[in-house]
C-alpha cells in the first residue's frame, strides 16, 4: 500500500493550510486511491507539509516531520516532532495513517510523577524546574467496555500566576478535544482555539493518550496514534503545571499515567548565553 500526500494552502477545513493523504496502489506510473475520501492526519490546525525521510528499511515504520504552523496565522518557524507512521486497516473507517512520536529515549529525562490508580482523582505535576520547559505524558486506560460519555479523562497545562492554560480531554467513546483558548499572548482572528475529533472505543475496552508539551507547542496522540493533533499556543508566561484527572469512571476501569521531563535537543549546540546561532560566517583577515 502506498500513501499520496498533498499539502494545500488555502483550503483546510478550519482555514489556512493542511495536509491530506490518500492510501492507494502505485504501479510506477499511476497512483490509484482506495476511495475518494480526503483523509487528514491531524485534527488540529498546525500540521502542514509533512515530509517523509528516504532510506528507512523495508518493514520499518515510515518516518516524517512536518511544519508546525498554519499559513493563515502568520507564524511559520517551528517543526513538529518526528513521527513513526504506518497504515492500519481500522474496520470502522478503513485505512488510517497511524502516527506516534519517533523514539524519544535520547531526550527522555527524569520521571516527574506516575500513578497506577488515577480513577476519579487528580494528579498535579509542577514542572517549573525543567530547564527545557518540555514534558512528555501518557495515560493507559483499560476496562472501558460499555462505558459511556459521562466518563471523562482531562488534562490542563497552565501557569498559576498568569492564569493562562491549554487543556484537552476525552468523553469516553465519543469526542476528544483540545482547547488553546486560555492563553493571551497572541491575537489573530483566524487563530481557531478549539478542536475535536471522534474517538470510538475499541472492542477490548482499552484506550491510550500520549502527549508532548514543548514550550509553546502541544502534540497529542490519541488511541495508539489513530488520530493526532498539533496545536501552537502563545502564553504571556511559560506554562509550568500539568494536571491529569478522571471523573465518573466505573469500578471496572483502570487508569495509569506517567509524566517525564524532556531534555533540550539543542543543549549541546548552545553558546554561553544559551542561544543556538546556527552556521556562522567569518572573514579571514
Amino acid at each position: 500500500m502506498y500513501v499520496l500526500t498533498i499539502s494545500i494552502n488555502p483550503g483546510a477545513p478550519l482555514g489556512g493550510s493542511i495536509t491530506e493523504y490518500f492510501p492507494g496502489t502505485f504501479n510506477g506510473a499511476h497512483f490509484t486511491a482506495v476511495d475518494e475520501a480526503a483523509r487528514i492526519p491531524d485534527f488540529a490546525k498546525d500540521n502542514y507539509a509533512g515530509q517523509f525521510f528516504y532510506g528507512t528499511l523495508d518493514g520499518e515504520d515510515a518516518v516524517s516531520i512536518a511544519w508546525a504552523s498554519n499559513w493563515q496565522e502568520g507564524w511559520r518557524s517551528a517543526m513538529s516532532l518526528p513521527r513513526r507512521n504506518r497504515l492500519e486497516n481500522v474496520t470502522r473507517v478503513g485505512w488510517d495513517l497511524i502516527s506516534l512520536p519517533y523514539d524519544l529515549r535520547p531526550v527522555l529525562g527524569q520521571q516527574l510523577a506516575s500513578r497506577t490508580d488515577l480513577v476519579d482523582s487528580t494528579l498535579e505535576v509542577d514542572y517549573s524546574g525543567v530547564a527545557s520547559n518540555a514534558i512528555y505524558f501518557e495515560a493507559n486506560v483499560t476496562g472501558l467496555a460499555g462505558v459511556g460519555s459521562a466518563s471523562t479523562l482531562n488534562f490542563t497545562i497552565r501557569n498559576p500566576e498568569a492564569g493562562e492554560s491549554v487543556r484537552g480531554g476525552y468523553f469516553f467513546g465519543d469526542q476528544f478535544f483540545v482547547d488553546r483558548g486560555g492563553v493571551r499572548g497572541f491575537d489573530n482572528p483566524f487563530f481557531t482555539d478549539k478542536f475535536s475529533t471522534l474517538s470510538l472505543l475499541r472492542p477490548d475496552g482499552t484506550w491510550t493518550l500520549s502527549g508532548v508539551v514543548d514550550r509553546s507547542m502541544l502534540e497529542v496522540f490519541v488511541d495508539r496514534g489513530t488520530t493526532s493533533a498539533t496545536a501552537l499556543f502563545f502564553p504571556t508566561q511559560p506554562l509550568t503545571v500539568l494536571t491529569l484527572s478522571t471523573a465518573q469512571l466505573p469500578d471496572s476501569v483502570s487508569v495509569s499515567v506517567a509524566v517525564y521531563a524532556l531534555e533540550s535537543g539543542w543543549k549541546g549546540s548552545e553558546n554561553g548565553e544559551g542561544i543556538v546561532v546556527g552556521n556562522v560566517t567569518t572573514t579571514a583577515v
